[in-house]
């Protein structure tokens, strides 16, 4: 107020100067205890949207909300893929047999039979249970016994969980806010995650690994807070890099695992003994995490959830306000929630991109869970060697999700969102290509070093493929963008659990399937087709629709509600593509406005006279119809 003064008095009315670095931490820093208003952030000059988002991703800052927000982000996420794929890379030592008490007449016998070859016992059918601290392959004891179609059901359980939580936090994150959401899921998952280590039974650890799944949604909790914190120029380079970094936890599971078991091994530790320790470090990391995302965090550019929901309600009483569908109206938190996920859920092209997402993160996951007991048994490595050569499939998820954010961005300045589309197609089809080929490779044939030069290419087309889905996702349902992400998310464990019971008919024909499969999930793309954007091969931009104006007097409820005019139909109907006219209160995907009957977008129709086309809204079980 002073500086507005003095600006009046001399005759002055410059724009505030734009703070350097240094300036921009005090600033904000000034502003933490009631949050950030979105015209502080335009203060701060270019680099901020008129929401406050961010343009640019800053890795070397940690400052609030934004960089703060990202690197909790995929922190938090690395540390759930890490505790949630902690026992695929020990499997070779969980398939081992329980061990008997060594002072037992069958241990007395077999130490005395096997006096000068204690090695050979190990390997013996009926003496291996007397071999606690043998670590070959087939050898000795310490583990859970279990067979092939236990390992196999126990990973298709391990993501039964996520895809019932990742369909629901998305929108228990619009209800509640993504730190809230993030904060209990960790410290939620942290008490099944340490329970396993305490399990001497195959129902017990599969019950306990049910639970240990629901840490998968952390993914769409990652994905929706990059989203609300960077603008649009670089969302898909922020989501995809965030993502890709908490996948990298698959490959650092796969190295990291065996080696603190191998060093609780020279220790003298018994296997029963280094397995279960090694598995009660990480949920340990979650409880510490949950912590500092509770008091060290934001929900929005513009603070916590409680400071957005302050600062909405003030906009209201603004004389005229923009209505963007997202005005939940004072509902209760579980109200918003089941809304966003049902709006999500209307929108056939959610499930498009859930099917996208089945065969590439699903497959992942899937791989995570198998590929080091397939390095073990179809290449004969040790357990620590065969965790290492499958971290490597993870490895790529440093750069290469990024890459393919990066690609739909790039592709999204030329083409808008019809340019994302082209990212997915562009990277989906080599990775089944890449599959198929991997499934045909054999040690005696290509050896390991082949193997894994294929191997490494399919990862990164893999990676690539994940960052440009959820590059498409915040323009599937604006208004459900946390629906969206839930359900699309959930496809990736769908997929993961297909997958996993397709190992049943064996690892290597069912790699060679799900390639097959993999490669015909991405021709759905060029059918992929949104109003008021188009498709890979359609432009329809030219009917997108305004936003709605709410207009009301100063100190009245709002009284009326104009929406904008249909622009004039053209001349040749072959301008508009699919034959869709832009309709009065008509929004950009389909679905009714906000405050309407049905939704926040009313039904999408084909001008009068005029034939549905296919795969239009009204067809496609779009509200309304």
């Amino acid at each position: 107020a002073s500086e507005s003064c003095d600006k009046v008095a001399h005759g002055k009315n410059e724009d505030p100067p734009i703070p350097g670095p240094d300036e921009h931490l005090t600033a904000t820093g000034a502003q933490m205890a009631g949050g950030w208003s979105e015209g502080h952030w335009a203060a701060q000059g270019a680099d901020y949207d008129k929401l406050g988002k961010k343009k640019s991703i800053q890795l070397w800052r940690v400052d609030r909300p934004h960089m703060r927000a990202f690197h909790f982000a995929w922190l938090a996420f690395l540390l759930c893929f890490i505790t949630w794929f902690a026992i695929p890379p020990i499997y070779p030592t969980l398939k081992k047999p329980k061990c008997a008490d060594l002072t037992s007449e069958l241990c007395v016998g077999c130490m005395s039979q096997f006096a000068a070859t204690m090695d050979d016992m190990a390997f013996d059918k009926s003496c291996m249970v007397c071999a606690p601290r043998a670590t070959k392959n087939g050898a000795g004891c310490g583990g859970l016994g279990l067979n092939k179609d236990q390992v196999v059901l126990s990973n298709a359980v391990s993501v039964m969980g996520t895809i019932l939580a990742r369909i629901g936090i998305g929108g228990v994150a619009d209800a509640i806010g993504v730190r809230a959401s993030y904060a209990g899921l960790l410290l939620f998952g942290s008490i099944p995650a340490f329970c396993v280590a305490a399990c001497d039974t195959y129902d017990a650890f599969t019950g306990v690994r049910f639970l240990i799944s629901f840490i998968g949604a952390s993914f769409v909790l990652t994905q929706l807070w990059t989203s609300v914190m960077f603008s649009s120029n670089i969302v898909g380079t922020a989501n995809a890099t965030s993502a890709g970094w908490g996948n990298l936890g698959g490959a650092v599971s796969g190295a990291l695992i065996p080696a603190v078991f191998r060093s609780f091994m020279s220790q003298g530790y018994t296997n029963d003994q280094a397995w279960r320790y090694t598995l009660a470090w990480p949920p340990a990391t979650l409880v510490f995490v949950a912590a500092c995302i509770w008091f060290l965090s934001d929900d929005v550019p513009q603070g916590t959830f409680k400071e957005m929901k302050a600062k909405e309600a003030e906009k209201k009483k603004a004389a005229d306000y923009v209505d963007d569908g997202k005005d939940t109206g004072g509902e209760e938190p579980a109200s918003v929630a089941a809304r966003s996920i049902v709006l999500a859920s209307r929108n056939w092209r959610t499930w498009v991109l859930f099917i996208a997402y089945a065969f590439c993160f699903g497959v992942e996951v899937s791989v995570y869970g198998n590929l080091p007991l397939y390095f073990s048994t179809a290449y004969n490595l040790e357990q620590a060697d065969a965790g290492l050569a499958a971290s490597l499939f993870g490895l790529f998820n440093l750069f290469a999700r990024s890459a393919g954010g990066m690609l739909s961005d790039i592709l999204s300045r030329k083409g808008g969102v019809r340019g994302r589309i082209w990212a997915n197609f562009i990277c989906s089809f080599p990775m089944g290509v890449m599959l198929i080929i991997f499934s045909s490779l054999t040690k005696d044939n290509n050896g390991l070093g082949g193997t894994l030069g294929c191997l490494c290419a399919w990862a990164f087309f893999l990676a690539a493929t994940e960052g440009t889905v959820f590059g498409l996702v915040p323009f599937i349902e604006p208004t459900a963008v946390g629906g969206v992400a839930g359900i699309v998310g959930a496809g990736g464990n769908a997929g993961a659990l297909m997958c996993n019971f397709t190992m049943r008919i064996g690892q290597r024909p069912a790699f060679n399937a799900i390639g097959w499969i993999s490669l015909w999930t991405s021709l759905l793309m060029p059918l992929l087709w949104i109003p008021g954007v188009g498709s890979m091969f359609r432009d329809d931009t030219m009917n997108a629709a305004a936003p709605i104006v709410i207009k009301k007097d100063a100190d009245e409820a709002p009284k009326t509600r104009d929406l904008p005019a249909a622009d004039p139909a053209p001349a040749s109907s072959s301008q508009m593509p699919y034959g869709y006219p832009p309709m009065p209160g008509m929004g950009m995907y389909g679905m009714p406005m906000a405050g309407a009957m049905g939704g926040p977008y009313p039904p999408m129709l084909p001008p009068m006279g005029s034939p549905p086309m296919m795969g239009s809204p009204p067809m496609m079980g779009m509200g309304g119809m």
